[in-house]
């Protein structure tokens, strides 16, 4: 199985910051996740997402803020 992740919800807060709730799987741990991703003008953060205090892989990591960045850039978030 490989990295997945799935958008439950958004919403905005302002006019550049957007929350994220996400569900996935991290396929290196094989484990289930999900959490909520802050995005500010684009850019995504959060303990999830962060190396050293997320349970997840760095290569599920970066999974996840490549997903959502490409995303944002395809104005999903709009």
């Amino acid at each position: 199985m490989s990295h997945q992740v799935i958008i439950v919800d958004y919403s905005f807060h302002g006019t550049i910051t957007c929350f994220i709730k996400i569900q996935g799987f991290d396929a290196e741990n094989n484990i289930p996740f999900e959490g909520v991703i802050r995005m500010v003008d684009g850019v995504p953060y959060g303990d999830l997402i962060r190396e050293g205090t997320s349970n997840l892989s760095k290569e599920s990591i970066r999974y996840v803020k490549l997903y959502l960045e490409k995303k944002y850039i395809e104005g999903y978030f709009s």
